[in-house]
């Protein structure tokens, strides 16, 4: 009851009671007599007792009446409705010629002052209130119930109804829902009136579709346990793969019933089964990669917990699917890079503006930028930081920030930001989720540039690649990304990584300082020369010659001496060489019986007391 509950029981207390109510509005004499008239016209032409009418017999009374008649009747209408005589319908309250909200203006003042104070306290940009009382009279006139009596149950089931005739009704410009009733529970949430809502899974409802009950019910274990751990968003595709293999499983096997008939010949028939779909370009490498992983972890979860009918191993194994390719991180490359900036400093919108600079300083990711709060943006000792709560595996991080991402921040919240609660990024008071809206942002942005597939996280690895570059600790850079392990972070050293290439510069030019040193001759030719004996302690000895490796290092080519750039042999190994050329021909193997002859006959046509091995190229191709 928007004015409290009425207490007439029969028709004429309602009347008089009615009467009264006008007295005490600030209605002109005349409007006060048409006002005052209108529910004994309404009675004559129904000819039914107020509270036994229906939708329909007061939907007709308004057709080819005028305005004044249309006002009177929606005048004491809305009076039944405020009082609590009469409980109204959606249907009701959407196809009446004037919303009950214009009725009554001075009874309804307090709720649409406070409406604008809650409208001042969260900071909303707009500061227009009337859809919202519309909605709040709307959730009262539904539910019967005054504004202290309501119970989330009770929004939460307006919300659903009203938003299924918000989308049938044709008013929906876009695919999203109407933004007023996201505010009224804001409003509603403020005044504490309802809880705020928590998304529940109903996991029964999803597995229904699975017949066999010692699988549905592992399966419903399984996700709980998931569920208490991880986000929604990895719960929804937990789910899924569990249901997609499932399925199949009671498509393929119909007599499969329990956990245990799932064996190594059909994990590995399923794995043939998404190559398949792999193939048929359905779906990406990496997508189902994905989904059998997710079966992997949830057998290996059914085996450790011994639940009914799990098998004694996990017949999903971690190399059942092929592995695909790893590229290098996409980044943005310097030309495409300079083109956003440019873009940026001219033609771009704030909000465009705002998420590039974010993006490239921080190296967040989309979701995380959509997450972000007033309250993230925090100074800690002098310096401005950014809080990053929650992030991909619920980590907490914390990132410096730089001058021109705290300015592009601080002009989004004077100029750009909604106000309408602590989220920065917000879309008629509803916060962005799951980093969609950036990635479509950035999509249409580079569509605009003739840059194709630029991402949000292009700028991420962009953002690495540059402080990697800078000399930033591999380490340090992996706390600022967020990274579980390390190896994550270290794919980035493989993209124009200056510190590498600064570090195999340096390298390179002190192995290359001095006279004869080790230097590889992938880096520089190497100046052979001539052998002495008093050098022998530079060489290691072999049976049947020597090898200049360095005693550090491990050699790579234990079995192919001969054809090693680094043997060579003196003149004290000739008749092992020639022995060796011997035994070659008698076992019929005329090319390794060339190589050592090669060096024999270096030996023999050398003045010198050594010769070296022939250069690599001019080996037979056979046997390299």
């Amino acid at each position: 009851m928007i004015l409290g509950k009425g207490n007439a029981q029969t028709e004429i207390e309602i009347i008089r009671e009615y009467h009264q109510f006008l007295e005490g509005q600030s209605y002109s004499l005349k409007v006060l007599e048409i006002l005052r008239g209108a529910p004994e016209v309404m009675l004559r032409r129904i000819g039914k007792p107020i509270i036994t009418w229906d939708d329909d017999e007061i939907l007709g009374l308004f057709p080819e009446r005028k305005k004044q008649a249309t006002f009177s009747y929606c005048a004491f209408l809305a009076f039944l409705v405020f009082r609590g005589y009469r409980r109204a319908t959606l249907s009701l309250l959407t196809q009446l010629p004037t919303q009950l909200s214009r009725m009554h203006r001075a009874a309804l003042l307090p709720s649409r002052l406070r409406l604008q104070e809650a409208c001042q306290d969260l900071k909303f940009k707009s500061q227009r209130t009337g859809s919202e009382l519309i909605r709040l009279i709307q959730l009262l006139s539904i539910t019967g119930k005054s504004l202290e009596n309501l119970k989330r149950t009770d929004f939460d089931a307006f919300q659903d109804e009203y938003q299924a005739w918000f989308c049938q009704s044709g008013r929906r410009k876009s695919n999203r829902p109407d933004a007023t009733v996201y505010r009224l529970e804001c409003y509603l949430v403020h005044w504490e009136v309802i809880p705020p809502s928590k998304k529940i899974f109903k996991h029964e409802e999803y597995f229904a579709r699975l017949i066999h009950k010692p699988i549905r019910d592992a399966i419903v274990t399984y996700i709980q346990w998931y569920d208490a751990k991880s986000r929604p968003s990895s719960v929804n595709s937990r789910r899924a793969a569990l249901t997609s293999f499932f399925l199949w499983l009671q498509e393929k096997h119909p007599s499969y019933e329990r956990l245990d008939d799932v064996n190594r010949k059909v994990a590995l028939a399923y794995a043939h089964h998404l190559k398949e779909t792999v193939e048929a370009l359905r779906y990406s490498a990496t997508y189902c990669n994905d989904q059998y992983r997710g079966i992997r972890l949830f057998f290996e979860f059914v085996v450790d917990e011994r639940l009914e009918t799990s098998p004694n191993r996990n017949p999903f194994g971690k190399n059942d699917m092929p592995q695909g390719p790893k590229p290098l991180p996409r980044y943005i490359s310097d030309k495409e890079l300079r083109q956003v900036l440019a873009y940026c400093q001219n033609g771009a919108s704030l909000k465009e503006k705002t998420i590039v600079t974010v993006l490239l300083h921080t190296g967040i990711r989309a979701a995380e930028l959509s997450a972000l709060r007033t309250t993230n943006i925090v100074q800690i000792q002098g310096v401005w930081k950014l809080h990053i709560q929650e992030g991909k595996g619920l980590k907490d991080r914390i990132i410096p920030l730089t001058s021109a991402c705290l300015e592009a921040l601080q002009e989004w919240q004077d100029v750009g930001w909604e106000g309408v609660n602590e989220h920065l990024f917000t879309w008629h008071g509803r916060p962005w989720r799951n980093g969609n809206n950036v990635c479509v942002i950035i999509h249409e942005m580079g569509i605009k540039l003739g840059l194709t597939r630029l991402t949000p996280h292009r700028f991420r690895h962009t953002f690495a690649v540059a402080l990697l570059n800078h000399g930033l600790r591999e380490s340090a850079l992996q706390k600022l990304m967020g990274h579980t392990t390390l190896a994550m972070t270290l794919q980035y050293a493989r993209i124009l990584d200056h510190t590498v290439e600064k570090a195999f510069n340096q390298a390179v030019e002190k192995m290359q300082e001095g006279q004869r040193d080790w230097v590889p001759n992938f880096f520089k030719q190497p100046d052979y020369g001539v052998f002495e004996e008093g050098d022998a302690v530079n060489w290691i000895r072999l049976p049947h010659g020597y090898c200049r490796r360095h005693s550090r290092l491990h050699c790579e080519s234990d079995v192919k001496c001969l054809l090693c750039d680094r043997f060579c042999a003196h003149s004290k190994d000739l008749d092992r060489l020639q022995e060796m050329h011997q035994k070659y021909l008698d076992l019929n193997m005329p090319v390794q019986a060339e190589v050592v002859f090669s060096h024999i006959q270096r030996l023999k046509n050398q003045s010198e007391n050594i010769t070296m091995s022939i250069p690599l190229e001019q080996i037979p191709a056979v046997f390299a």
